[in-house]
């Protein structure tokens, strides 16, 4: 037979079925088009989300936990509170591939113990991705291509020895010369008589001799 306090415990636990029922939020995700949906269960002050997902060809799911009740504006409206986290989620092609930490805008200025923290997982597909990578080696970079420089000649050094040019000897072509006027030099009246009066082979004799009678 019932009793007043059975009743009462089944309808509390009505009550919280139907309030996490309430909760759940359904969105689909980027690309993919997965079915996925937000279901948040309690254990005194801490407080799960689990991700659920369906798509063609796979399913998964990934939870986060946390003490989103130290923060007063998720207890005037925790919906609220999800719905920003699900705003992220639906960006992705995998809901579960998102960040390792979700702290909603509506408690910013709430401590750390207010946001979503990843714990678990289906497969390690269903991950966080925002892991810091690993560091790599600094790589030198690559020293730019130079134009090639034009090839610069030496200035000739002056020789020691003197040049000394050597032209060919230019035709001196000879002028033509002119003539010396012969001048007849006067004949003497001694030679003029001379010829007058006496035979050719006498003519310096008879020259000779009318010279000395005219001196």
């Amino acid at each position: 037979m019932w009793t007043i306090s059975s009743t009462l415990l089944l309808i509390c636990c009505l009550r919280a079925a139907l309030a996490q029922w309430q909760d759940v939020i359904e969105f689909l995700t980027k690309g993919t088009k997965d079915e996925c949906y937000m279901s948040v269960t309690g254990s005194g002050d801490l407080t799960k989300l689990r991700i659920t997902c369906q798509g063609d060809e796979r399913s998964y799911w990934c939870e986060y936990q946390g003490r989103p009740k130290v923060c007063r504006s998720y207890n005037g409206n925790p919906v609220h509170y999800y719905r920003q986290i699900m705003w992220s989620l639906r960006k992705l092609p995998n809901a579960c591939q998102g960040q390792r930490v979700y702290k909603p805008l509506m408690c910013k200025r709430a401590t750390d113990d207010a946001q979503m923290v990843f714990t678990t997982s289906s497969s390690a597909d269903a991950v966080p991705r925002d892991r810091p990578e690993p560091m790599r080696p600094a790589q030198k970079p690559m020293p730019k291509p130079t134009r090639p420089q034009p090839l610069r000649t030496a200035p000739a050094r002056p020789s020691p020895y003197k040049v000394i040019k050597v032209y060919p000897p230019k035709k001196v072509t000879p002028r033509p010369t002119e003539p010396v006027p012969t001048t007849q030099v006067p004949l003497s009246e001694a030679n003029r008589l001379a010829q007058d009066y006496c035979w050719r082979s006498l003519h310096s004799a008879c020259s000779f001799v009318i010279g000395l009678f005219r001196s």
